[in-house]
């Protein structure tokens, strides 16, 4: 049994006899290296989930880059590139590339070559560290909060033997590919079954539930046929379409901690409205556009940004609740169904026409006038009903094979995380 010690620090515990505990100063220098005047013109993006990439492979995910690169710091491989807004949430990475970063990050890379950088940047995947640090950040919300280099320097860090470092590394590299392919082959199942799902949503807010059913030509290329007896109508015969137009925007401090959620696109997951992680506003506020009040069967379209075609229905309202600006809030009226319209808004066809009308200089934008003159099919009340029954059962069955395997990739990354501390912080032996 390994001799350890107690480092007095909450989040790291015991360590190893063997090993101390430093400063990130001490053992990791931010590079902090401007790309002015202009070195390279290869723009690296750091994204959760996929580690450090070149730009060209994030899609419209997140913020644009800027024209001026000038601005940019430079990233070198082997550098961990940590998003000083976002460390607390997992913004940080290795990267293997040379390029150029947002000023927002940080390029830490290590004073002692003989050091294992793999090593390091491991300890920064720790959820532990990443609480710890988030107790270093300032900022007015939560949700802005950034780290200092200077707070960031004062962090303590295990510092194990460079031997013992370069074997964890190695250890961790073995071990987390093991579990990052098992992930990605569940995964691959969750995507299979959620394109499987759209497929049946498409095929009956289309065509039907009635395979012998006569058809005809919509009219409409993106539609294609359907079925004789139903329609092609406007958005604006069918819907009350509204957003927030003029609407002075609200600074940080507006925010309160209770009140009236202001729900954004963050609040929509999955095609699904979720009331977590709110934004609250005080009633004033919330009375200054009585339109955007929310009601059951409402209908919510993420209009601009990165997440634009997102849409979710309101089945239920724990509190009185509105919208910010990026969304607009669709209300049926007259023979369309809201569900039927949510459903619709899902597929695959609806998705390719937002690609088509959005505008925008920059940031995406759908107009409120072009959502109007959007077209769909319009069965009768009771095929609605009927589609809108049939559809509820399906997908609730798919979901919860989704729900299934999603369940698996969380326990498998919880382990991963759980294993990935316990080696860093000495507690397991390799």
């Amino acid at each position: 049994m390994m001799d350890v010690m107690d480092t007095g620090i909450d989040w790291i515990n015991t360590i190893p006899s063997t090993w101390s505990v430093k400063r990130l100063k001490a053992v990791l220098e931010d590079r902090n290296e401007s790309n002015n005047p202009e070195k390279t013109d290869f723009i690296l993006s750091l994204t959760n989930d996929r580690g450090v990439i070149p730009y060209t492979e994030k899609g419209e995910v997140g913020n644009k880059s800027k024209d001026d690169l000038t601005a940019y710091k430079l990233a070198y491989p082997d550098d961990i590139v940590m998003n000083s807004m976002n460390v607390f949430i997992g913004s940080v990475a290795l990267s293997k590339y040379f390029g150029c970063v947002s000023p927002v990050y940080y390029m830490l890379h290590r004073r002692n070559e003989e050091d294992s950088i793999r090593y390091y940047n491991y300890l920064f995947q720790t959820k532990e560290l990443q609480e710890k640090l988030h107790g270093y950040g300032n900022g007015i919300m939560e949700i802005r909060m950034r780290i200092q280099m200077s707070k960031l320097n004062t962090v303590m860090l295990p510092v194990p033997p460079t031997s013992v470092q370069h074997r964890i590394a190695e250890y961790l590299d073995r071990k987390c590919a093991k579990i990052d392919a098992i992930i990605e082959k569940q995964q691959a199942v969750i995507e299979k079954l959620n394109a499987y799902k759209l497929s049946v949503i498409t095929e009956a807010v289309t065509k039907g539930l009635n395979p012998d059913v006569e058809m005809k030509d919509s009219g409409i290329e993106w539609i294609g046929k359907i079925p004789s007896d139903w329609k092609i109508v406007k958005l604006k015969y069918c819907t009350y379409i509204r957003a927030r137009l003029g609407w002075k925007g609200l600074k940080a401090d507006e925010y309160t901690e209770k009140g009236f959620p202001l729900l954004s696109a963050f609040n929509i997951v999955n095609n699904k409205l979720t009331f977590e992680n709110l934004n609250f506003i005080n009633q004033n506020r919330y009375d200054e556009s009585p339109e955007i009040k929310l009601s059951i069967d409402d209908v919510l379209l993420v209009k601009d940004g990165a997440g634009i075609g997102k849409c979710a229905i309101v089945t239920e309202l724990p509190y009185s609740s509105t919208v910010n600006g990026s969304i607009a809030v669709v209300t049926s009226i007259d023979l369309l169904s809201g569900k039927f319209l949510y459903y619709y808004f899902m597929t695959n066809m609806f998705q390719k026409l937002i690609d088509r009308i959005k505008g925008g200089m920059g940031v995406p934008h759908l107009f409120q006038s072009d959502l109007k003159e959007i077209q769909i099919p319009l069965p009768t009340e009771n095929e609605q009903n009927r589609v809108v029954d049939y559809l509820e059962k399906k997908c609730s069955k798919i979901d919860a094979s989704i729900i299934k395997k999603q369940s698996v990739i969380d326990k498998l990354q919880n382990y991963k995380k759980s294993l990935i501390y316990e080696v860093v912080t000495g507690k397991k032996e390799v």
